[in-house]
């Protein structure tokens, strides 16, 4: 008997231990997620993860070759533009262009086959692309910095302007354009100058293929025209081909500045 009243009082005592120091079961949580608690879709945890793991854009690229005069009587000709410019791209009315302005630049004066002044091949460029923003009423062209390692066709985000052996006869100078077909929206532009030819200021020599001539037509593809190829075209900057002595390109006429303030308005 005293042997159950004792197991009784045994029983008794632990159900009251038990009672009094039980833990509600919602307030048992792993430490690791006191600490970290899981983020919910649409919180800035989530958001910042989404970015952190998406995939860069996919780009594309269009390359314009700048054709001597001469050599244009043995190539097809492209339709006709009647304006006198022409944008890039094939989207209907959606072309390609900068998202913002200005853009920067970087150019490599060294040309391996000639020996030009530094100064005048930096002049020469800023100066074609001064012409640009003189005449649109917009910045086009940030400041340029020379960058002796700056190369053509390394698609870095790195706009950049050099000389360099293109291997097609008959090319004077090149551009190539990176842009994201999903935004339209150019990324980038490398511009080579061919050192077949022997570049300097035509103004002094017309034997020269003038530099600054060259530069302000390349510098137009850089913020979205095309070429033009219209013989009655032949004045404006534009026009995709060019010759030794040739200088009329380095000043904009009334269809290359309507072209960039039309695509830019």
């Amino acid at each position: 008997m005293k042997k159950l009243i004792y197991l009784m009082v045994v029983i008794a005592i632990l159900g009251l231990i038990v009672s009094g120091c039980s833990i509600p079961l919602k307030s048992v949580v792993p430490i690791s997620e006191k600490e970290n608690p899981k983020p919910e879709l649409g919180t800035p945890e989530i958001d910042k993860l989404v970015f952190v793991h998406s995939k860069p854009p996919v780009l594309e690229k269009i390359e314009f070759i700048h054709w001597k005069k001469d050599f244009a009587k043995g190539k097809p000709i492209p339709p006709s533009t009647p304006k006198c410019y022409a944008f890039i791209g094939k989207y209907g009315k959606t072309y390609l262009k900068w998202p913002t302005l200005p853009v920067s630049y970087v150019i490599n004066p060294t040309n391996p086959a000639q020996t030009l002044d530094k100064y005048f091949v930096t002049s020469a460029i800023s100066a074609g692309a001064e012409e640009w923003d003189a005449n649109t009423g917009a910045e086009l062209f940030n400041a340029y910095a020379i960058d002796y390692n700056a190369a053509y066709g390394v698609q870095n985000y790195q706009n950049a302007i050099s000389f360099g052996d293109y291997p097609t006869a008959n090319v004077i100078a090149v551009t190539t354009v990176w842009y994201n077909p999903a935004t339209k929206a150019i990324v980038e532009f490398d511009v080579k100058f061919d050192t077949d030819w022997t570049w300097g200021d035509a103004t002094v020599d017309p034997a020269l293929m003038d530099l600054q001539n060259i530069a302000t037509h390349e510098l137009g593809h850089g913020v979205g025209l095309d070429d033009v190829y219209d013989s009655n075209c032949s004045a404006v900057t534009m026009y995709g081909y060019s010759d030794y002595g040739e200088t009329q390109k380095r000043t904009l006429e009334q269809p290359d500045i309507t072209g960039l303030q039309t695509l830019y308005k």
